[in-house]
């Protein structure tokens, strides 16, 4: 697919989204997370994407979510590995692409904040997610670089996940769409 120049408001729709999932992505929910997944803001964005909020509250459901985290993103059924750029591509954590990524957001002035993505490492999906919305409007050569190199690891990593039944399984669906949106945006053109 070739990528062609995106609309600064296309390309700031697609980076609210890209933090949304990245955050889904990073950490399980908990009750505070989940009561504001089930409100009517996030009906409003899962909606249109086929996607709808787990049901009940409580800690059976929650126990469930936790369950189905565990399986779809840290320790996948059927020999997988968890969504880490450096263990899908290399094999081993921290391997080359953590480093560019690290190189891309110091390029960008952007500071890698492990709080924002709850310790997970800088070449996670969900890292990645957030680095490509962060540099959408302050570093658009840096997302460009993502977008084209840095999220092409991720389609077996999203199948593996959609084999998890439940909310998390159909998660990977949706991100699995918004990644190839991104692959096809190029903002570096828009605004030079």
């Amino acid at each position: 697919m070739a990528a062609s120049a995106t609309r600064p408001e296309e390309a700031i729709a697609l980076a609210g989204a890209a933090r949304f999932f990245g955050d889904l992505l990073v950490v399980e929910l908990d009750a505070h997370r989940l009561e504001a997944l089930q409100g009517p803001e996030a009906a409003a964005l899962l909606g249109p994407l086929g996607l709808t909020a787990p049901e009940g509250t409580g800690e059976g459901v929650l126990d469930e979510l936790g369950a189905q985290f565990h399986a779809a993103l840290l320790r996948p059924d059927g020999g997988g590995a968890p969504p880490i750029a450096s263990l899908w591509t290399e094999g081993r954590y921290e391997g080359a692409i953590a480093g560019r990524i690290r190189t891309l957001a110091e390029s960008a002035a952007l500071e890698f904040d492990k709080a924002l993505t709850r310790g997970a490492p800088v070449d996670h999906l969900g890292s990645i997610l957030h680095l490509w919305a962060a540099s959408v409007e302050r570093a658009p050569w840096v997302a460009d670089e993502i977008a084209e190199q840095h999220l092409t690891w991720i389609d077996p990593c999203l199948v593996q996940m959609a084999a998890v039944d439940g909310f998390y399984g159909e998660v990977a669906g949706v991100v699995s769409q918004l990644a190839r949106e991104i692959r096809g945006t190029r903002i570096q053109a828009e605004q030079g």
